[in-house]
């Protein structure tokens, strides 16, 4: 009857019905309850005593207590059960998910509430930081909040997660990159393994340059610029534009010269067709010097980017 009550949404009737605090579910509905009604000063009190005598439902009422705590802005008590919670050597998966989804949205609901308050490198600790490198379903604006946050600390204390991550072939090309930027900018003098699109590179942070201090971008922006200056500048910067996602996505790999010419062109020709601009490819090899056989091979590379 009690559970009937409460999924027709009569939670102030269940309420009243749940009073033997001794019993474990009963202490789980009432969390239940109180979080619908928003009640939640009543449900942080009662939560923090379910939680300690939970037994069988004990996942159950952390993710209730959670959910509790962040409502009353206890974010780091609510961070530090999860931490503690996703680090255990075992947890069932339905309740890891929940308990992933759960971090992301206390860590953005602490970012939204400290931005005005705190500097943004009060927003995540370093331990939070690590636990987002860690996760494989990262909340992506998590993800690129935490690598903004790393650019106001000293790198160093990090580099056992970013050694992982980069070495991760499953882990985002575009984040890695940003990674390794700030690793450059800090003069890091360590061995590093990146893996990505299926190639493992040795990587040293101290005798890397950043991605546009490649002479690859330079070389290949100032062979677009030769062809689409004059005739489309608007189209010379959608292509530059392109050019430093391209860079971005495939770094630390090495570019050679002799491929520049193959590169623009391909750029040229593939953003050129995304903006349904057509481009006869006569012009394309006389503007290039290059033969639109390998500008086709080039194009492939750059589809399997997107």
């Amino acid at each position: 009857m009690i559970e009937e009550l409460i999924n027709e949404g009569q939670y102030s009737a269940a309420l009243r019905e749940l009073n033997d605090l001794s019993d474990e579910k009963t202490r789980l509905l009432r969390l239940v309850c109180l979080n619908a009604l928003g009640e939640y000063q009543q449900a942080k009190t009662e939560g923090m005593l379910a939680k300690a005598k939970a037994g069988d439902t004990y996942y159950d009422v952390v993710a209730q207590y959670v959910m509790t705590l962040k409502e009353t802005g206890d974010f780091e008590e609510a961070i530090n059960i999860l931490v503690e919670e996703l680090s255990m050597p075992y947890i069932p998966y339905e309740y890891e998910s929940t308990f992933n989804a759960a971090y992301d949205e206390i860590l953005l609901a602490k970012q939204e509430v400290n931005y005005d308050l705190e500097s943004k490198s009060q927003i995540f600790s370093t331990e939070e930081i690590e636990l987002i490198l860690q996760r494989d379903d990262v909340n992506e604006d998590l993800l690129y909040m935490a690598l903004d946050q790393m650019q106001q600390l000293n790198i160093r204390m990090l580099i056992p997660g970013i050694r992982n991550y980069l070495r991760d072939p499953n882990k985002p090309p575009f984040a890695k990159t940003l990674m390794m930027e700030l690793m450059i900018e800090q003069q890091i003098d360590e061995e590093f393994e990146v893996a990505k699109n299926n190639t493992y590179y040795d990587f040293n942070p101290s005798y890397m340059p950043l991605v546009l201090a490649q002479t690859a971008y330079m070389g290949i922006g100032k062979k677009l610029q030769s062809a689409l200056e004059d005739e489309n500048p608007t189209l010379l910067n959608q292509c530059v534009d392109y050019l430093e996602f391209y860079l971005y996505h495939i770094y630390p790999k090495e570019i050679y010269e002799e491929d520049f010419s193959v590169i623009a062109a391909a750029v040229h020709y593939y953003v050129a067709t995304l903006q349904n601009i057509e481009v006869d490819k006569d012009d394309i090899e006389i503007d290039y010097y290059v033969d639109f056989k390998d500008v086709e091979r080039q194009i492939l590379a750059l589809r399997e980017i997107e």
